[in-house]
């Protein structure tokens, strides 16, 4: 075809187009037009799978250089049989987005050339356009370079792009901002085509776009749009093309669902057109090009043709009438047929596969790249464990990623499905379990959409049976588990029906259930016979199967060796009688999961809720590694305790309460799933075991083989194991920390623990694991350090939050008061002495909704009371002014001023404020709390002169505060002070977790922050050899760690080393008494330096008076007296008491620091380096607030 005009429209464009072949007739009414249209084309350049048709399915299909050969072999078989016969090409839809590496790679600028050499005419846009957002998309549309600064991989920016030659339409999509259509796209465009004999026609094509968009894809991409009604929009433009253009032959490209239903179709283009003949009985939209759902769909609803042609250029859908020339529309509806594309009769189109061949060359070190490893020799097998259950390792590996990796995309998914023979290979391994994009790829080579759908129990089941219909196709399975059995009926076209089906919480699946699933679109199509599927709920699309395996080893084994999942999901029904101890066995997983059992002779000893309860065996195996008690799970039950029970039901792991990772981080606890519960009588509950009597819990190690040997004796988590379900009890518990959350944390009464002064226990490094954990349910409770438990309190040992804890009865804990008292400083203030204190005063701001105001009141109070107002204070987590609130303002002059003000309502010092405020949600913390370091400092003791970011520009800062530090002067001394608050212990593995021994990766990056920070300590005693350095902060590290060490050096002591160890420890965490709050100093300035640690919150509750999380730090510094210089003056620098107490040996005062350490060279004029650190900052701007009351 040749272009011969051009017209501009109003709403749309208007283009002629000829064609010059020998004429055939000197006049003719008709002119015959073939339109040609592919949907959802995804970026395939090279996939290949199955293409189904109502009745059957042909293999192979796909590949766009195949298709475009169909293409113009289907326009030239057109032209044969209608010389005079005009073609265009459309498509409905996400042409790119989900793509294979070969396009997806290079951000689909392969298939904009492919289409281009394909010669498509009209397209318009679907969900998978916005994945990126749409300036992206239009960006490849026009063929621009990406920006310099985009993180685009050097292959996309090299790639030798070209603008699309398609004309894009859109009709309901506006911007919120002005109504306008985005980027200058049009509603619509009219096609004019000429034939031989000059007869002309004109074909308007109108393009929309589901408006489920909003559900589909992240709000980010969404949230500038609005999305029209689709009939409502199709209506207004078809009539201006009807009554202004005089165009009467009227195609939809609609990126909306379609069905085949006989003769007709159904689903949501079939409500829109219904609609449509509602709003104007007389349209004259003769086609409707859908797409979105993958489905064949040739029908006639009406007098519109419905055609879709599948998915990925594995068909293409034909629609062929003849379009009268007086009245410029079809003469009646146009035939329809839906062609697949196969090598049949088809050699490649050679530029199109000069495309693809280019493509893959440009990825291919990119597929050589490792992605991850996994935890195996060579491979992780797909071949399933037998001929009934067909089950596989690398299919629940797979079906666990999908439903993954749909959760990071927003989809709250339950399960995951897919089917076996889309597995297509054993992932291979190199070297330690490495495995490489390729040999990924290889496994999941088709690049199936992956779409997210909604179905109930009953659909599930329904499917799941449909695996035993011929025994042919089987389905891999994520989150959840099932029992099956012999059909009763005898059934040979179906030999096995499903018994029961379980969530991975353990909870059962009903049959009125609705869960969302992550499937693949060969199986939404029905692929397999799994027709079941094709009745769900579409409710959305994530990348396809390869990109979803490949993103989720890379994300999995950022902490490590990928796991491979264990067996047993599906199971073969075999009910047998076992006891409790015998399901709970030598392990901490039962060999009986999965399994059906009857059990009996067992006593309800706790109710937990109307679904759940424990119970124990009456006749004890008599081994006291194996548990006798077990968690039953049954809905609605009645049941008391002391009923004696039998019961029956299937044997599962399940999660208790946890965190949203829960899944890869906790242990599980063996639950029976009970189908039927019979109560024959009651019976006496048994003696619980009394914990430091009967057993005592292991004190030197949480693990200390992985889990290779099961030793109660040794290992703490093995010893709750052999306990679990159980009753235990704890006599006259000490508490060894606030209640918060319902729990406390205690030892026994008979317990010969060494506590510190305030009862608590210090940590060490195995981390004491003999601390029980008690799980009262009483959040009101009021409980600290010192109180103990009167009696015996007792319960079932559970496991929930990453932790094994007995689980007490409500209103069963009676506390008796320890009379623990916060503490003050005995640290006086001196005129020619300077105190730094350091305090994470725990989310403080200006906003009175998160920071109250006796909070406020309680910390001033801290710091006139029980600090004696310090000289300088290192505040740390300081937040902005509104604190959780996320408006981008990052200043905290208001948050200063508040904290400022009431300090001197107390009757302190009129403090100033200095911080570097970080950028927003830069450095952690809250979401837009914007957290930082800070300095306090009273400007009648010392005199500030400038601050700076520590870490400001490096990569390693990301997400974590920037250190802190400030120049001041004390009598003429220069004070560098440098505040840290390092990257938190998040991310860690659990302590009683279930990686052993557990990893602490958080500890890296805390070592490297203190190795930048210990560069900088040393380049600025280099530069001034008389500087002296004190660093203060919270390090979230312990003072044994390697994090602390570094930054000692060899010119720090970190006085906390120094304190007495039974009153060391500043923060209190699952039992333990430990110090993340630490002040270092020089070695010559630790000779003199009195150091406290003042408890006034760590181990109270907020009833008790406690402000923070927090216990702060203190130093007195003693410095040689300086002489003025020229022209200075010795400021008056407050109290000229110098008496000092000094904290003895046990720890109930401050202690001078005896330790012997090298004197240091000593200047006139010589300077001081504070360093109180807080890592976590992107610091942009340095500001001092002097906020005293005007007068």
């Amino acid at each position: 075809m040749k272009k011969l005009t051009k017209h501009l429209l109003v709403a749309g464009v208007v283009l002629s187009f000829g064609c010059f072949a020998p004429k055939i007739l000197a006049e003719q009414t008709t002119v015959p037009v073939q339109v040609l249209g592919v949907n959802d084309f995804h970026g395939a350049l090279s996939t290949t799978g199955s293409y189904y048709y109502p009745g059957g399915k042909i293999s192979g299909a796909g590949g766009a250089a195949l298709l475009s050969s169909k293409l113009n072999q289907m326009q030239a078989n057109f032209v044969a049989n209608h010389p005079t016969g005009q073609t265009l090409r459309v498509s409905a839809g996400d042409m790119v987005g989900a793509s294979p590496a070969n396009s997806g790679l290079l951000q689909d600028e392969p298939t904009i050339k492919a289409f281009n050499a394909m010669n498509f005419t009209v397209g318009t846009i679907g969900n998978h356009e916005f994945d990126e957002g749409l300036a992206e998309f239009n960006r490849i549309l026009l063929g621009q370079a990406p920006s310099a600064d985009s993180n685009f991989l050097d292959i996309v920016k090299s790639y030798p792009r070209e603008a699309s030659k398609m004309d894009l339409v859109i009709a309901n999509l506006v911007n919120k901002s002005d109504g306008k259509i985005p980027f200058g796209w049009h509603p619509y465009t009219v096609k004019t085509l000429t034939d031989a004999n000059g007869n002309s026609v004109k074909v308007g094509f109108i393009g929309v776009v589901t408006t489920e968009i909003p559900d589909l894809v992240l709000r980010k991409n969404w949230q500038d749009y609005q999305f029209l009604d689709e009939a409502e929009t199709i209506a207004k433009y078809e009539k201006e093309l009807r009554e202004n253009q005089k165009v009467n032959a009227i195609v939809v490209l609609a990126h909306v669902p379609s069905v085949q239903s006989g003769e007709t179709t159904t689903g949501a283009v079939a409500d829109m057109l219904a609609k449509l003949a509602t709003i104007d009985p007389n349209h004259t939209v003769d086609v409707v090009f859908a797409g979105h759902n993958h489905v064949y769909t040739n029908g006639v609803n009406g007098k519109t043709r419905v055609m879709q042609s599948t998915s990925q250029g594995k068909g293409v859908a034909e629609i062929t009438g003849e379009i009268d020339v007086a009245t410029q529309d079809f003469v009646k509806v146009p035939d329809g047929q839906v062609v697949p594309v196969t090598k049949e009769n088809l050699t490649p189109d050679e530029k199109v596969a000069v495309i693809v061949a280019d493509a893959d060359n440009r990825i291919a070190d990119e597929r050589n790249k490792v992605i991850g490893a996994v935890d195996a020799d060579t491979m992780v097998t797909r071949e399933v464990n037998d001929n009934v259950q067909r089950e596989s390792p690398l299919g629940n590996l797979i079906t666990d990623g999908q439903r993954a990796m749909a959760k990071e995309a927003g989809y709250d998914v339950d399960f995951a499905m897919t089917n076996n023979g889309g597995i297509r290979a054993d992932l291979l391994l190199g070297k330690d379990g490495m495995v490489t994009w390729g040999a990924a790829q290889a496994v999941q080579p088709f690049g199936n959409i992956l779409q997210v759908v909604e179905m109930t129990g009953a659909q599930i089941k329904e499917v799941l049976e449909q695996q035993y219909d011929d025994e042919k196709y089987f389905l891999q399975i994520s989150g959840l588990s099932y029992t099956f059995t012999e059909n009763p009926t005898g059934d040979a076209n179906q030999k096995y029906v499903v018994e029961s089906m379980t969530k991975e919480d353990g909870n059962p699946i009903t049959p009125e259930g609705k869960y969302k699933v992550v499937i693949n679109d060969f199986l939404f199509g029905g692929g397999d016979g799994f027709k079941g599927f094709t009745n769900t709920k579409l409710l959305g699309a994530i990348d396809p199967d390869t990109e979803t395996f490949v993103n989720y080893i890379q994300k999995s084994s950022a902490k490590g060796k990928m796991a491979v999942p264990a067996l047993g999901r599906k199971l073969l029904y075999q009910e047998r009688v076992a006891k409790v101890g015998e399901i709970q066995g030598h392990d901490h997983l039962s060999a009986f999961t999965h399994q059906n059992v009857t059990v009996k002779d067992v006593v309800v000893t706790a109710v937990e809720n109307s679904s759940r309860f424990y119970v124990q065996d009456l006749h004890p195996d008599g081994d006291i590694t194996t548990s006798d008690g077990m968690s039953v799970y049954f809905k609605n039950h009645n049941v008391k305790v002391g009923d004696q029970l039998e019961l029956k039901g299937t044997v599962a792991e399940v999660f208790g309460a946890g965190y949203a990772e829960k899944e890869q981080t906790d242990l599980t606890i063996t639950q029976l799933q009970a189908t039927q519960v019979m109560k024959v009588g009651t019976a006496q509950v048994p003696a619980p075991v009394i914990l430091g009597v009967d057993r005592k819990v292991p004190s030197q190690h949480i693990e200390n083989d992985g889990f290779v040997n099961f030793d109660p004796n040794d290992d703490a988590l093995d010893f709750w194991e052999s306990l679990e379900g159980m009753l235990v009890a704890v006599n006259n518990a000490k508490i060894l920390g606030p209640q918060k959350n319902g729990e406390l944390f205690v030892l026994p009464g008979e317990s010969t623990d060494t506590l510190n002064h305030s009862g608590g226990l210090l940590l060490d490094e195995d981390f004491n694991p003999q601390i029980i954990a008690l799980s009262t349910g009483d959040r009101k409770l009021r409980a600290k350090a010192k109180d103990t438990i009167e009696g015996q309190v007792a319960g079932p040992v559970t496991y929930s939050y990453s932790m094994y804890k007995v689980y007490l009865p409500k209103n069963s804990v009676k506390i008796k008061d320890g009379k623990l008292a916060r503490e003050k400083t005995t640290i006086k203030a001196s005129k020619d002495k300077l105190t730094i204190a350091s305090y994470n005063i725990e989310n403080f701001s200006a906003n009175k909704e998160s920071t109250s105001d006796e909070k406020v009141q309680r910390i001033a109070q801290s710091f006139v009371n029980d600090l004696n107002a310090p000289d300088i204070i290192t505040l740390l987590e300081m937040q902005d002014n509104n604190g959780p609130i996320d408006d981008g303002n990052t200043d905290a002059t208001q948050s200063a001023k508040r904290l400022i003000e009431a300090i001197e309502k107390e009757g302190g010092p009129s403090y100033q404020y200095v911080d570097v405020a970080p950028e927003n949600n830069q450095d952690g913390g809250a979401p837009g709390a914007n957290i930082r370091v800070g300095f306090l400092y009273n400007p009648k003791r010392v005199d500030y002169n400038k601050s700076e970011a520590i870490g400001k520009g490096n990569e390693l800062f990301k997400d974590t505060r920037k250190s802190l530090a400030g120049y001041f002067t004390f009598k003429d001394q220069k004070l560098l002070l440098i505040g840290n608050h390092l990257n938190s212990k998040r991310g860690d593995q659990p302590l009683y977790g279930s990686h052993q021994p557990a990893s602490f990766a958080s500890a890296m990056k805390r070592e490297q922050l203190a190795q930048t920070i210990a560069t900088y300590v040393d380049k600025a005693v280099k530069s001034d050899p008389s500087l002296k350095v004190v660093m203060t902060g919270d390090f979230n590290d312990f003072e044994f760690s390697k994090t602390l060490t570094i930054l000692e050096g060899n010119q720090l002591v970190n006085l906390v080393k120094t304190y007495p160890a039974e009153d060391r420890y500043s923060y209190f965490y699952l039992g333990n008494s430990e110090t993340l709050d630490h002040i270092l100093v020089s070695k010559d300035l630790a000779k003199n330096a009195v150091f406290d640690m003042i408890h006034i919150n760590a181990m109270f509750m907020q009833e008790d008076g406690r402000a923070s999380d927090h216990d702060p730090v203190m130093v007195q510094l003693t410095f040689k007296k300086q002489k003025p210089g020229a022209g200075e003056k010795d400021k008056d620098k407050g109290d000229s008491t110098d008496n000092q107490d000094k904290k003895n040996n046990n720890g109930k005062l401050p202690k001078k620091l005896k330790k012997d350490l090298p004197a240091a060279g000593t200047k006139i004029m010589g300077s001081l380096v504070i360093i109180g650190v807080v890592l976590i900052g992107a610091a942009i701007i340095i500001r001092i607030y002097n906020t005293k009351k005007a007068k």
